[in-house]
């Protein structure tokens, strides 16, 4: 396996740190990860590893204010900013893999990230595989104190404040939640800013399920104590035609760390390599490949 780590600029002079794991013969596809708040791409350096063994390639990036990438902890301009980042990081796996397929793959409120990509804006990647989404959080505010929070976002939009947040909720494997607790560029800081447009974009895809015309593979834990799977499952029933919807029973939020991680990595392989198959046949109908 071949990893490469190093530092890119975007347009608004940010900092973003990047880093490649692919195998040594030309991959078959390639993953461009978007890793959930708080942490880091590095954290999947063993998932990445099986999709290398897979022949297949895979590109992350520390989100701004997130890990090694500039920026205040948890903070960000607009979420539109984050949409733009997702755009430069396509464009760096067009750079490295220009005729391989790729697939555009979002954990948690990277998930969100990704579904609100796929609504709004045009690419080339194959198709999309979001985990445990941020469509709908669990711990969101009543109605009316989020009025309040839109008030706080738009006086002190950089102002962030530290989750009160348990990493048991993240796998039954303790281990995973001992390294995450131990984990110095994981942060638990959130900007009032962030927190609503996530909020709003995540109600903006539940709103939109029509908009999806792409192959989405869709992947929830039913026990998901941080993002609500009933969210998911609502969204891909919405979705005619291009979505694969599969609910893992009892698992938590984190489905690449939990006890059922080889499970879905088969359901995404499988997934992967049936549009694949279908795309060298010239089968596939979906727009924008």
């Amino acid at each position: 396996m071949i990893h490469n780590i190093y530092n890119l600029t975007t347009n608004d002079n940010t900092r973003l740190f990047f880093q490649v794991w692919q195998p040594a013969v030309p991959p078959k596809a390639v993953i461009c990860l978007v890793h959930g708040i708080g942490e880091h791409s590095s954290r999947y350096h063993d998932w990445a590893e099986q999709f290398v063994e897979k022949n297949i390639a895979v590109l992350s990036y520390d989100q701004r204010g997130h890990g090694l990438s500039d920026g205040k902890r948890g903070v960000i301009q607009s979420y539109e900013k984050l949409m733009d980042d997702i755009d430069f990081a396509l464009k760096e796996v067009k750079k490295h893999f220009e005729d391989t397929p790729c697939f555009l793959y979002g954990h948690s409120m990277g998930g969100g990230e990704v579904l609100n990509h796929l609504i709004t804006r045009k690419s080339n990647y194959l198709g999309v595989i979001v985990a445990s989404p941020w469509i709908v959080t669990q711990a969101a505010p009543p109605k009316i104190a989020m009025s309040f929070l839109r008030v706080l976002a738009n006086l002190f939009p950089s102002f962030s404040i530290k989750t009160s947040f348990d990493a048991k909720m993240l796998s039954h494997n303790k281990e995973v939640c001992i390294k995450y607790d131990e984990d110095e560029l994981v942060h638990h800081m959130v900007s009032f800013r962030l927190f609503v447009d996530a909020y709003d974009a995540g109600y903006g895809v539940l709103q939109n399920p029509d908009k999806v015309k792409k192959p989405l593979l869709l992947l929830h834990g039913t026990d998901d104590q941080i993002t609500d799977s009933n969210a998911s499952k609502i969204f891909s029933e919405g979705i005619k035609d291009c979505c694969t919807f599969i609910q893992y029973d009892k698992a938590y939020h984190e489905l690449h760390n939990e006890f059922c991680h080889q499970e879905v990595f088969t359901d995404i392989i499988n997934w992967l390599d049936a549009l694949l198959a279908k795309k060298q046949a010239n089968y596939l109908e979906y727009d924008n490949f």
